[in-house]
């Protein structure tokens, strides 16, 4: 049996419960990589600590909607990236705002935009994702989507702690520059 796993999905079946203590041990437990994610993907302007503190407490608010039988990373790293792109979203639109384009953006996106935004930022996640090289992207995904620890990806890989902290440093840094690009495209586009 796995224990962590098991502890885990305990932990999360409190946490839809509104236990507060399952849901600080969750907290302890997560938000050093949240916060690394945040720091590779939100730049220099951002209160990065209050990022995370709003991610938790957007788990928390929506804790009756997460799966205990499936793992908690991935669904904690939707809302981190839906935050990042949020956050993302607001700044370019303040951007623009602030330059005083000779274009007003509306402001009064209606649910279906957002919905279609959402998807094309989402595509263009998993179009980013498949440019990885596939020995990289296996280990992003077992430790981002399957939640899994570098020690069982590296046990189930059989490759060395060290090689799998180096392979998720490249994939973030990878997002990281893609995000950059992107970012520099919408403020050319806007």
């Amino acid at each position: 049996m796995d224990y962590d796993r098991t502890n885990e999905q305990l932990l999360v079946q409190r946490l839809r419960d509104g236990d507060e203590l399952a849901f600080e041990l969750l907290f302890y437990r997560y938000r050093g990589k949240v916060a690394n994610f945040i720091n590779l993907s939100l730049p220099r302007y951002a209160d990065r600590e209050e990022v995370v503190l709003e991610i938790f407490l957007q788990i928390w608010i929506s804790r009756e909607k997460i799966d205990a039988q499936r793992p908690f990373a991935p669904y904690l790293f939707k809302v981190a990236r839906n935050k990042v792109i949020d956050i993302l979203r607001k700044k370019v639109e303040s951007t623009v705002y602030l330059l005083d384009e000779p274009f007003k953006l509306d402001l009064s996106i209606n649910d279906g935009e957002l919905k279609l935004e959402e998807k094309e930022l989402e595509d263009w996640f998993w179009a980013t994702l498949d440019r990885l090289p596939e020995k990289r992207k296996e280990i992003f995904r077992m430790s981002r989507f399957e939640g899994m620890s570098y020690p069982e990806i590296a046990k189930k890989l059989d490759i060395s702690e060290n090689t799998v902290d180096t392979q998720i440093r490249r994939s973030l840094q990878f997002f990281k520059e893609e995000i950059k690009k992107l970012k520099t495209i919408l403020l050319i586009l806007f």
